[in-house]
């Protein structure tokens, strides 16, 4: 984060310290995520609040999901003075486990929550065996 503080005039020319962050674009903050074991697969949901579909990047390669997403950018934003400023975007990276197959991934982006769905690869899939 690049925090500076800047000394401004009143109107009655009285001096005014106010916080503010400087616009940094490459800001990417690792986004709160949790994830859950199915019978026949995993699933991830990924809080990314004020993420359009459009600005979010989801891939696969190899075992690594990779996740980058901008933020939307209010026209009324206005001038931070006080609190935590919210990231410019947000970026994860996580391994997937051998058992899952990532190229089958499903994704939905609802409400600022991405929830992915990751199925078993074939071969870890259960079978129920009939006997004969």
């Amino acid at each position: 984060m690049n925090d500076t503080t800047t000394c401004c005039e009143t109107p009655d020319k009285e001096k005014t310290a106010i916080a503010h962050r400087e616009p940094n674009p490459d800001h990417l903050a690792e986004p709160t995520w949790n994830a859950s074991r199915r019978e026949d697969g995993a699933d991830i949901e990924v809080a990314l609040p004020g993420v359009r579909k459009e600005d979010l990047k989801v891939e696969v390669r190899q075992s690594r999901l990779l996740l980058e997403a901008r933020r939307s950018q209010s026209e009324n934003q206005g001038r931070l003075i006080h609190g935590t400023p919210a990231p410019d975007g947000y970026r994860l990276e996580l391994r997937l486990g051998n058992a899952l197959d990532g190229a089958s991934l499903t994704a939905r982006l609802e409400s600022g929550l991405l929830r992915l769905a990751i199925p078993l690869v074939e071969a870890a899939q259960p079978k129920r065996i009939e006997i004969a």
